[in-house]
C-alpha cells in the first residue's frame, strides 16, 4: 500500500488510491476511534495503461445481465486517434443492450451540470442495471446524481465512471456538485460503485484539462486554512486532519512533477489521475467538500454565474480554480498577520445587512430577470447570517487565541504562500490570472467576482472574514488581482 516511488522530482510515500481496504485501513489508524470517518465506499477503482477490458468486467459484474446506459456529452473524445466513446459502447455492447444518453439532453454545445437534468435522467434509470459516465466532470455529477435520485425512489442501478479527463476531483465523491437556480450547489449523493482509469486516454486529454485537474487539486493550499478557520470561529461543527493526511502524499507528488504536467508526461498524467481521485475520497470521508474547497471555488462558481452575461462561455472549472487560489493565497499573505479580529468578533450590524442585500438585489438583477436567482442566494446567505448571530462567543474566543498567537501555526503550515503556488501554476503550465483562462473573464467581472463570491455559499471561507473585518473592498479586490495578474 505503501512505497517509496520515484516520480521524476522527488521520493515520496505513495497511497494508492485504487486499494481501497488499504485506504480504508488507513482512515481507521488515523481516526483511532476519536473521530466519526466515513469510510470510501467504492467498490473498486483502476488506475491501468489499458483499463478498457477492466471497465467491461467491472459493467459485466455490476449490471446483472439488465440493460447499460451510457451517458456521455457531445465533445469529441479520442484515444490514440479513435473514438473513446464508440470504443465504449462497442465494448459494452458484446452481449447486452446498451442505450446512450447524450448531453445536454436538448440542443448541441457544451454540458454543464443541473438538477433539471439529474431529475430527467433519474425517472427511467430503473431500467438498467449500470449507468456508465463516460466524460469529465460535469458528465460525472450529472449521473452520479440521477442514479441518487433514482435509488431513493427504490431502483437498484449501479454507477461507474470512467472518465475521459483527471480535470476534476469530482470522480471518487459521494457529493455532486449541481447548478441549482443558476447557483453552483453541493449536494449530497452516492459514490460510483467503480471508477476505472484509462490512461491512454487521460493521456489524450488537451493538456489544459490536465492543468485543469492540477489547479483543483491545488485548491487545499488555501482551503484547509479556509475551513479550519471556519470551525474555530464556530461557523462549521466538523474539523478533520485526516482529509489532509489522505490527500498530502500524492499532493506533492503532483506539485513535483508540474513540468511534465505541461509536458504532457504518462508519469505527470498519472500524478495528477492519482491525486484527483485521492481528493475525491478526502471529501468524501467528511462528507463535505471543504477539506479542498474554499473562498477560491466560490470565485469560480461566481464567474460560472457570469458567463452568459458577459458573452462567454464558463471556463474550465480547475483553470478558474487555480488562478483564484493565487489570489486567495496572496490575501492571507496580506490579511492574516493583522487581521481585525474585533470586527470579526463583532455581530453584523443593520447598516452592514442593508448593504450586502443591495449589493445582491444589484448582482442578481443583472443576471436574472425571474427573481429566482436573488431567492437562491438569498437562502444560503440567511443560513449563514444565522450561524453567525449564534456564533458571538466562538467568535470572540477566535479573537483571543489569534490574538495570542495561537492560530498562526497551524494557517503556516496549511496555506501555501503566493509564491509557491505560483510557481507551481506556472511549472503545470495553468493559468495564473483570469485573463489568461482558455475563457479569458472581464477585468471587472473578476473584480466583481473577488468581492462578492463570498455571499453565494452558506459556508463560511476566508473571504467572509475579509468582508467581516472591512478589508474586503473594492480596492482590496482590485490589488488582489493586479498583483495576481502582474
Amino acid at each position: 500500500m505503501s512505497a517509496f516511488v520515484r516520480t521524476g522530482c522527488l521520493l515520496m510515500t505513495r497511497i494508492d488510491p485504487a486499494d481501497i481496504a488499504a485506504v480504508n485501513g488507513l482512515l481507521r489508524e488515523w481516526a483511532g476511534g476519536r473521530e466519526a470517518v466515513r469510510p470510501v465506499a467504492i467498490g473498486e477503482v483502476v488506475v491501468a495503461q489499458d483499463a478498457l477490458d477492466a471497465l467491461e468486467t467491472a459493467v459485466d459484474r455490476l449490471a446483472g445481465g439488465k440493460p447499460v446506459l451510457v451517458v456521455q456529452d457531445r465533445t469529441p473524445i479520442t484515444r490514440d486517434g479513435d473514438d473513446v466513446k464508440a470504443l465504449v459502447t462497442a465494448r459494452l455492447s458484446r452481449g447486452r443492450r446498451v442505450d446512450t444518453c447524450r448531453l445536454p439532453l436538448e440542443g448541441g454545445g457544451p454540458f454543464h451540470a443541473d438538477l433539471e437534468t439529474s431529475r430527467r435522467m433519474a425517472v427511467d434509470l430503473g431500467r438498467y442495471g449500470a449507468v456508465v459516465a463516460v466524460g469529465s466532470g460535469s458528465v460525472t455529477d450529472a449521473a452520479k446524481y440521477a442514479r441518487h435520485l433514482a435509488a431513493g425512489g427504490g431502483a437498484v442501478t449501479a454507477f461507474v465512471c470512467f472518465p475521459t479527463a483527471p480535470s476534476v476531483t469530482a470522480f471518487t465523491s459521494a457529493l455532486a456538485v449541481l447548478s441549482v437556480d443558476g447557483v453552483k450547489r453541493t449536494l449530497d449523493s452516492r459514490p460510483p460503485d467503480a471508477v476505472i482509469c484509462d490512461l491512454r486516454t487521460l493521456a489524450d486529454a488537451p493538456r489544459s484539462m490536465l492543468a485543469a485537474g492540477f489547479g483543483d487539486v491545488l485548491a487545499r493550499s488555501v482551503a484547509y486554512g479556509d475551513w479550519y478557520l471556519a470551525h474555530e470561529t464556530g461557523m462549521d461543527d466538523a474539523f478533520s486532519t485526516i482529509p489532509g493526511r489522505l490527500l498530502e502524499d500524492a499532493e506533492r507528488r503532483m506539485i513535483a512533477c508540474a513540468d511534465g504536467v505541461a509536458a504532457g508526461e504518462l508519469a505527470a498524467v498519472t500524478a495528477v489521475v492519482e491525486a484527483v481521485l485521492l481528493a475525491g475520497m478526502a471529501m468524501s470521508v467528511v462528507n463535505a467538500t471543504a477539506p479542498i474547497s474554499g473562498w477560491e471555488h466560490v470565485i469560480s462558481h461566481f464567474l460560472d454565474l457570469t458567463a452568459a452575461r458577459d458573452g462567454r462561455k464558463p471556463a474550465l472549472h480547475g483553470g478558474q480554480v487555480g488562478a483564484a487560489t493565487l489570489v486567495s493565497a496572496r490575501a492571507y499573505e496580506r490579511v492574516w498577520r493583522d487581521l481585525d479580529v474585533d470586527r470579526v468578533a463583532g455581530d453584523e450590524r443593520p447598516d452592514e445587512a442593508q448593504a450586502v442585500d443591495r449589493d445582491i438585489e444589484r448582482i442578481a438583477a443583472g443576471l436574472d430577470s425571474t427573481g429566482a436567482l436573488a431567492a437562491e442566494i438569498r437562502r444560503d446567505l440567511e443560513k449563514k447570517r444565522l450561524r453567525r448571530r449564534r456564533t458571538g462567543r466562538q467568535r470572540r474566543a477566535f479573537a483571543a487565541r489569534k490574538r495570542a498567537g495561537e492560530l498562526d501555526a497551524f494557517i503556516a503550515a496549511n496555506v501555501r504562500g503566493s509564491g509557491a503556488v505560483e510557481q507551481a501554476l506556472r511549472r503545470a503550465g495553468a493559468p495564473t490570472c483570469f485573463c489568461d483562462l482558455d475563457r479569458p473573464v472581464p477585468a471587472a467581472t473578476a473584480r466583481t467576482a473577488v468581492r462578492y463570491a463570498h455571499l453565494i455559499r452558506a459556508r463560511m471561507t476566508f473571504g467572509d472574514l475579509l468582508a467581516w473585518s472591512g478589508w474586503l473592498t473594492e480596492d482590496s479586490a482590485r490589488s488582489l488581482l493586479d498583483a495576481a495578474d502582474r
